[in-house]
């Protein structure tokens, strides 16, 4: 336990120890996504198709490159003969994981010195940047439902920002 000691942040308070163990987790998360799509097809669990919204490829347009290219698959918009498409990928996992593990060095490295200001705000920034994708992705493209593995990056994050939010003047020297 001595030997693991060293790592653990200094400074009073469980703030520090919660930034070090959501950044663990975080290096693993890295870890699946540049091994496995498993885990994040268990997340991201939609199956998508064509919109039909977008129109004809023409001069100007190009519907392939609309970041809105595919739309949730229905009942109703996914005919029998249509195959969908999943839409987490080896470079869509690979970028997920790569933005997680710098998210991850940031708040391991906060974790021992959340005295510095600019330090502490990156690492606030980091919780609200991983809060906006998870609740754009769920509300506004719709490639997951909430069920239980989506409770936990939210959870996270909604604590860590809350959380230093409310603990900043603790921790910030001035």
């Amino acid at each position: 336990m001595d030997a693991l000691k060293q790592y653990l942040p200094p400074g009073d308070g469980y703030l520090p120890y919660y930034m070090f163990i959501t950044s663990v987790i975080a290096v693993g998360n890295s870890l699946q996504n540049y091994l496995t799509l498993h885990f994040s097809r268990r997340f991201y669990n939609g199956q998508f198709v064509p919109n039909p919204s977008l129109g004809p490829k023409t001069a100007a347009f190009n519907p392939e490159d609309s970041t809105r290219k595919l739309i949730p698959a229905t009942p109703a918009n996914a005919p029998k003969t249509a195959q969908t498409t999943d839409q987490v990928t080896p470079l869509a996992a690979r970028l997920f994981a790569t933005y997680t593990l710098i998210s991850a060095i940031i708040r391991l490295y906060a974790s021992h010195h959340l005295d510095i200001e600019p330090v502490y705000m990156l690492a606030v920034w980091t919780y609200v940047v991983a809060l906006g994708h998870f609740v754009s992705e769920g509300l506004v493209y719709k490639t997951y439902y909430l069920g239980g593995p989506q409770v936990l990056p939210l959870f996270f994050a909604t604590t860590g920002i809350v959380w230093m939010t409310m603990q900043k003047g603790f921790y910030v020297q001035a």
